[in-house]
């Protein structure tokens, strides 16, 4: 994990590139949608989830985020594809058969697809319109240079992001800077790792990574970990709350002064709690990726920290099966 993390800045100049190559072909088959669809599971789906307000911000249309699994077992969250939508679908490895199946679905049903990828010849990449190229390269266990990488190209696709070469570069050094900066995530780490219960916040596009946070969690540092919104935890799972526990706060949308209250007003009720408070504070500010990076790199620290630290995972490998059979 400390190697793909340090490959991460790298990850992401190459993947805002190909991005940068691709924009002609992309904002056309953009531009022709009536809706956008993002579809993912797991790391993916949180990548999904920190996009999507910078998508509809972007995009005069509707924009929806669509976990791969409800989409194709009886539209269990009640969506339909429709002919008129662009299925934007991700998968590391490009091999989910939950999102390869539900991208089988939407073109069955007329939709246009992007496969977000770093196997472009994979399954899901021979399913696809367009492919944008995630350039990750081979990474084993917990994603996170794929996720990060990911994520830029996700931004930089609608405009978020600038992908020219000068943008990109300073982006990598900054993502460089803070990867160098390990021994402030060691010591917020350290005391995470330390928390009898954590507690992963945010709102908006700060969700999704809390989201990407709270998943890390359980892979590397083997401790349940829950993510919500500042509000969702203000009312009930506070009630849990006391000495000894954790929340950590992430704040990258654009700047708001109601939101900056109300996130105020939660740390005065969690100091009288006695709950400790890790705030995600990543330059150049307001920077999901940095944030992302930050998040990946405290739950390396955690990990390190409690000795829970593993490459790969047991229970996915040992007892999870792929669910390729059930989709057939």
């Amino acid at each position: 994990m400390g190697r793909e993390l340090a490959e991460g800045p790298a990850a992401v100049e190459r993947t805002l590139a190909n991005v940068a190559a691709m924009q002609p072909g992309l904002h056309a088959v953009i531009s022709r949608s009536d809706r956008v669809v993002l579809v993912g599971t797991g790391a993916s789906l949180a990548m999904a989830r920190t996009a999507a307000p910078s998508w509809r911000r972007r995009l005069a249309k509707p924009v929806v985020v669509r976990q791969s699994t409800e989409s194709v077992l009886s539209e269990a969250d009640g969506y339909r594809f429709e002919p008129g939508d662009l299925v934007v679908a991700i998968s590391q490895a490009g091999g989910s058969p939950e999102t390869l199946a539900a991208l089988r679905l939407a073109r069955s049903s007329g939709a246009a697809a992007i496969a977000v990828t770093a196997h472009p010849g994979s399954a899901l990449g021979s399913e696809a319109s367009l492919i944008l190229h995630v350039a990750s390269d081979e990474e084993s266990g917990a994603a996170t240079k794929s996720e990060l990488a990911t994520l830029a190209g996700l931004l930089a696709a609608v405009g978020e992001l600038d992908c020219d070469a000068g943008s990109r570069q300073a982006l990598k050094k900054a993502l460089a800077a803070l990867v160098a900066a390990w021994a402030d995530a060691a010591a917020a780490g350290s005391e995470l790792a330390a928390a009898r219960r954590l507690w992963f916040v945010g709102f908006g596009t700060s969700l999704g990574i809390a989201e990407a946070g709270a998943l890390l969690w359980h892979e590397k540092v083997i401790r349940p970990a829950a993510a919500l919104t500042p509000s969702e935890f203000r009312h009930g799972p506070i009630e849990a709350a006391g000495a000894g526990d954790a929340v950590v706060l992430v704040d990258v949308d654009p700047a708001n002064p109601r939101r900056a209250a109300y996130l105020a007003r939660l740390a005065g009720e969690l100091a009288q709690l006695g709950v400790a408070l890790v705030e995600i504070q990543v330059e150049p500010r307001g920077s999901a990726v940095a944030a992302l990076l930050r998040v990946q790199q405290l739950a390396r620290a955690a990990a390190l920290s409690a000795g829970t630290y593993r490459d790969e995972f047991a229970v996915l490998r040992r007892v999870v099966n792929a669910a390729g059979d059930l989709f057939d």
